[in-house]
């Protein structure tokens, strides 16, 4: 791709800390604060949003991770939990750091694996229960775009892993 394009080529898998897993669709011209901006045409399940060029290259979009990466991740999901803070707000705060501020994939699979295994023991709260399933759906759109399988398919290896380390009694 030439420089002048950026970051990211049309065909891309990308990932947004707030739209999650989405593919670069086409470069267009968009009017964004009165002016003409090429942006990235980006399409999640959701949502379609428009990513300026010259702004792609920050904290909130990556590209989906390789292979390597996200094996690293399951065996992240997989590990012995850490223990959570008690008092809510705390992992309301550990939370919105993980899925809105990070975006690591490995953060996010340890905060899933520590919710699942707090589910475990105490109901969790409505901001939790949204993070649970925000990453899971995220962990299966970023599966599916990174191994090049339907996400279906997907789903079905991440709630298999869900039941054999977090539901089995």
């Amino acid at each position: 791709m030439s420089s002048d394009l950026g970051t990211f080529e049309v065909g891309d898998w990308i990932v947004h800390n707030w739209y999650g897993v989405g593919e670069i669709r086409k470069v267009e011209e968009r009017p964004i604060h009165g002016e003409e901006l090429n942006c990235y045409r980006v399409e999640t399940k959701d949502a379609i949003y428009w990513l300026p060029v010259e702004n792609a290259d920050n904290d909130r979009t990556r590209r989906v991770v390789n292979k390597s990466r996200f094996q690293k991740a399951l065996r992240t999901l997989k590990a012995k939990p850490e223990k959570m803070a008690k008092n809510y707000r705390t992992r309301n705060a550990h939370i919105k750091e993980v899925v809105f501020e990070s975006g690591s994939l490995i953060k996010m699979a340890g905060l899933l694996r520590d919710l699942l295994a707090l589910r475990k023991s105490k109901k969790l709260n409505n901001t939790e229960k949204g993070a649970v399933e925000r990453i899971r759906e995220r962990m299966v759109r970023e599966w599916s775009a990174c191994k090049d399988i339907p996400v279906e398919e997907a789903r079905t290896k991440l709630q298999m892993i869900v039941v054999n380390n977090f539901d089995a009694s």
